[in-house]
């Protein structure tokens, strides 16, 4: 049986979540996907989260 959890209200996102991150690069000579995971053992919501490079834009360009 799974749990459920309440939705987080305003008074809970006061607070920034702090997360501590590593990151893999699929070839460190030429990335072409970036993974980004937790650094602790601990699970989280999401294990993992894959970019593709050609579907990136660099913080630059959102300015």
């Amino acid at each position: 049986m799974s749990a459920t959890t309440s939705p987080l209200s305003d008074t809970d996102l006061d607070e920034t979540p702090e997360f501590e991150l590593d990151c893999l690069y699929d070839d460190p000579e030429n990335p072409s996907e970036l993974t980004i995971f937790p650094s602790d053992c601990q699970q989280s919501v999401t294990e993992w989260v894959t970019a593709d490079r050609s579907a990136t834009v660099s913080l630059e360009e959102l300015r």
